[in-house]
């Protein structure tokens, strides 16, 4: 197979993707120089005794957040080349802060919940495979047919770790109570809590992430019922990035433009549905069959 002949979305999609991930990682990087970020790296570092010393979390956010503002500014050049280098340094920048969810700090801990797979705060990095596999998928796009198979199976596995993960978690106590303060803000989902508890409510949303996990399951055998649960993700994606507007998701004390760790959380489902929208687009059959040529 040439390496020019690869399955893909389209080249308007990926430049849409390349645009995006870099305006998302410019906006996350250039956050990391002021004080509240600085904080939310402090208490990151303390938690972990192989990372530098919380003592250094100013340094260390400069740092990390000059290399994302630069990668982010190179997706955004329109030199082929730069954008593609770009994108690999993205996922790998993307999918090394998967690494953080080894240990304790990630994990629910109690007298209920004895860590793993509960969850906590490690929520937000279960969404770096799916975008770190974007940023693999720019690299890869119409060059490396190996590597875009790959990326376009890593947002495959990362929309399925998403929502299966996350579902399930919609079945305990703690997470049925944290989503209840996003969810009363918002009118498309507040009238469930009419008729609903707050459990039930959650358990409601939990079966809805867990059934769109089982339609995508089918990508391999049964395409056309995948593309129903890539839709139903999409549509899900689209609705949860309202909570920007009915919730405080901007950073106290700062406002527009500084966003918050939950507003994070929400922008990075931006970038899954732009995920989404590549395998709605791609049909299974072409990451295994060799003949099939790429698309424009």
């Amino acid at each position: 197979m040439n390496e020019r002949e690869l399955p893909v979305a389209g080249q308007s999609v990926w430049r849409l993707i390349s645009v995006l991930l870099g305006v998302v990682m410019m906006w996350f990087g250039a956050m990391r120089f002021w004080p509240f970020m600085t904080d939310t790296m402090a208490a990151l570092l303390a938690q972990y005794d192989w990372l530098p010393a919380a003592s250094m979390a100013h340094s260390v956010s400069i740092g990390v957040g000059a290399l994302e503002v630069v990668i982010g500014l190179m997706l955004l050049v329109p030199h082929e080349t730069v954008r593609r280098y770009a994108g690999l340094a993205a996922a790998l920048f993307w999918f090394s802060a998967l690494f953080l969810l080894i240990g304790k700090p990630m994990y629910q801990h109690s007298d209920v919940y004895n860590g793993f797979p509960v969850i906590g705060g490690g929520q937000t990095l279960l969404k770096h495979l799916g975008i770190a596999a974007l940023g693999l998928g720019i690299f890869a796009f119409q060059r490396h047919a190996r590597l875009y198979r790959a990326a376009v199976l890593g947002l495959w596995l990362g929309q399925l770790l998403v929502l299966l993960w996350i579902g399930g978690m919609k079945f305990t106590a703690v997470e049925a109570t944290g989503v209840s303060h996003l969810m009363k803000t918002s009118p498309f989902f507040s009238w469930l809590y009419n008729f609903c508890t707050i459990q039930q409510a959650s358990i409601v949303i939990g079966l809805t992430e867990l059934g769109t996990a089982a339609l995508m399951l089918f990508w391999p055998w049964r395409p056309n019922i995948a593309r129903l649960g890539f839709l139903a993700a999409i549509c899900t994606y689209l609705l949860t990035n309202t909570f920007l507007f009915s919730l405080p998701g901007w950073q106290s004390g700062y406002g527009f433009p500084f966003i918050g760790r939950t507003g994070q959380f929400l922008i990075k489902d931006e970038l899954l549905l732009l995920g989404a929208l590549v395998l709605f687009l791609t049909p299974f059959a072409s990451i295994c069959c060799k003949n099939v040529k790429s698309g424009t």
